[in-house]
């Protein structure tokens, strides 16, 4: 049985799940609708909340996730008329 591996270090969660963790489970609906992407130290959010706060909020949510250096926001704010 071997003790070792060839990995030195295996995250146990990768940093695009773990902010998609956050953002699912949410106190906010609109925000749980949120999507993300992880390239290159940028985590990019998509999706389409009902106000400027709750695009706030996801970036809010996911802005201390570990391994992320940017946050490109391009959550579309669909306000009902």
């Amino acid at each position: 049985m071997a003790l070792f591996t060839d990995r030195i270090f295996e995250p146990l969660v990768d940093v695009e799940e773990a902010a998609r963790i956050r953002l699912q489970h949410s106190l906010y609906r609109a925000i749980r609708r949120v999507t993300c992407e992880f390239v290159d130290g940028t985590l990019f959010l998509s999706g389409h909340v009902p106000t400027y706060h709750y695009k706030q909020l996801a970036q809010t949510a996911v802005a201390d996730v570990e391994g992320v250096q940017r946050i490109v926001n391009d959550v579309t704010v669909d306000s009902a008329p």
